[in-house]
């Protein structure tokens, strides 16, 4: 079988418990195991990857056959064509050989086509080699040879550009950094928000927690609170997840802020500055408005959400993910584009929270049903729930159609297949990514099963949602990938 190169990347220290995808790309080169493309993911690391990689496109990478023979930091390259993209690896062959190899596209040995002339004329540092599979027919006259293969094989023929490059390089711009500190819904209890700081930060997942030194009253222990800052507590959020805000967040809206004096008081002088169209006076740690703003919404299509609107929800508050539920809008923020929902019963206040209308959780009216997913009804309904009997009786609006989250075009929907590897974060315990495939599509809903578990543990995943990633993100970060249940 091809042999698997490892990841060149500064990163973090990978675990050495780490899943390997080793034995399902072996497999992928005798049958067609499908992988999910990495352009299918919003706000992917690269969102036109698969317009720079795709099959046939040369690019060069380091020729290993004389590392042997190298000092001093001279390295051997060569030509390779790709064969087949797995997410961010891909199998690839060198030029003119039939010699094959697994690779990720986002290893530093991963060139653009010319950019060892380019970057090395002299060649001090670099120089083009044919594999050892052919060089004792060409040794000869090596040059000639290097030069009809670029004429013959590659001139004219896509290649990678260094438009990659510039991508690439862009990714390790990280936009925050550890010790920053912001705003956090508790996990706990969804009427209160705490402040929290970055810990950790991970491509645009952070670990974010409650710090003692910020907290007005002591920690509860990790097996109680998820969020608690602690040597072994863990929760990873992507840096557009519904549980974060800026700080000043809680004093504009007059949500519940669980804090110390100093801070309330610094909060308070921060949304008195907004009220005014003043300058807000943040300290330089506070990740602010700006840092984490979203898309204006037109005042005209915010003015038809009301009160009362009914629409159907996947709780992200919830310890399962496989359904969704009858909700409504029960406030709005200060902050534009910002609502309190929560799920209809008699606890839908107490369990109510602030989310932005452009999120990954709210659906219409009869999606469910439309896409053969179960509706959990309000606790304590009794018979058959039924939409227009419900509205009916609660003399209530669905939220319009055009408030939701646009519908995704059907070119980028047709990239989500059963059957597609991907890793994916479990929304129960957000610190674990884990290797998973689609096992059903609803619309713009997909069913993740974590590969070895049961089907209980299934989680519905909206197309748009963060926590789903391409195969290869995990190792590109260092990020321990979970191995399959067995």
């Amino acid at each position: 079988m091809s042999e698997i190169i490892p990841i060149v990347q500064k990163s973090r220290k990978s675990d050495k418990n780490t899943y390997k995808w080793d034995k399902l790309l072996h497999e992928c080169e005798k049958r067609d195991a499908t992988f999910l493309s990495v352009d299918a993911v919003r706000n992917s690391l690269l969102e036109n990857f698969d317009e720079l990689v795709e099959n046939g496109v040369a690019f060069e990478f380091k020729n290993r056959d004389f590392d042997e023979h190298l000092e001093g930091g001279l390295e051997a390259r060569w030509f390779a064509k790709i064969i087949k993209a797995c997410g961010y690896r891909v199998l690839a062959e060198f030029v003119g050989t039939d010699d094959r190899f697994w690779v990720h596209m986002l290893s530093k040995e991963v060139h653009y086509f010319g950019y060892t002339s380019e970057t090395d004329p002299k060649n001090e540092k670099s120089f083009y080699m044919v594999p050892k599979s052919i060089a004792l027919d060409n040794e000869e006259d090596i040059d000639t040879f290097v030069q009809n293969t670029i004429n013959e094989s590659l001139i004219g023929k896509p290649c990678l550009s260094s438009t990659f490059k510039k991508e690439v390089d862009q990714i390790s711009v990280q936009k925050f950094r550890p010790g920053q500190r912001l705003e956090l819904l508790s996990y706990n209890n969804s009427q209160e928000i705490r402040v929290a700081r970055v810990q950790e930060v991970c491509g645009r997942r952070m670990n974010v927690l409650v710090d003692q030194k910020d907290y007005p009253r002591e920690l509860e222990e990790p097996d109680d609170d998820r969020q608690a800052g602690n040597p072994d507590a863990q929760f990873w959020i992507d840096q557009g997840s519904f549980f974060i805000f800026p700080v000043g967040f809680a004093a504009v809206n007059d949500y519940t802020l669980i804090a110390k004096k100093d801070y309330v008081e610094h909060t308070s002088k921060i949304a008195r500055a907004i009220s005014k169209g003043e300058e807000p006076p943040y300290h330089e740690n506070d990740i602010t408005f700006e840092m984490l703003a979203r898309e204006p919404i037109d005042a005209e299509k915010w003015s038809k959400l009301e009160v009362g609107q009914k629409f159907e929800l996947l709780d992200p508050l919830s310890q399962q993910f496989k359904d969704l539920h009858v909700a409504s809008i029960l406030s709005f923020c200060q902050t534009n584009g910002y609502l309190i929902i929560g799920m209809d019963g008699p606890q839908a206040m107490e369990e109510s929270f602030p989310i932005h209308v452009d999120n990954v959780c709210m659906f219409p009216v009869g999606y469910a049903e439309k896409y053969g997913l179960t509706l959990a009804p309000p606790d304590n309904f009794k018979g058959d729930f039924n939409w227009e009997e419900y509205l009916r009786k609660e003399n209530a609006m669905a939220i319009p159609l055009d408030m939701f989250r646009p519908w995704p075009e059907q070119e980028r929907m047709n990239k989500f297949e059963v059957g597609m590897h991907l890793e994916a974060a479990d929304m129960c315990e957000n610190q674990l990514i884990c290797p998973a495939t689609i096992k059903s599509i609803h619309g713009r809903l997909i069913n993740v099963n974590f590969d070895g578990w049961d089907e209980e543990y299934d989680e519905l995943y909206d197309i748009d949602s963060h926590d789903i990633l391409p195969v290869g993100w995990c190792e590109f970060y260092g990020y321990k990938l979970q191995k399959p249940k067995t």
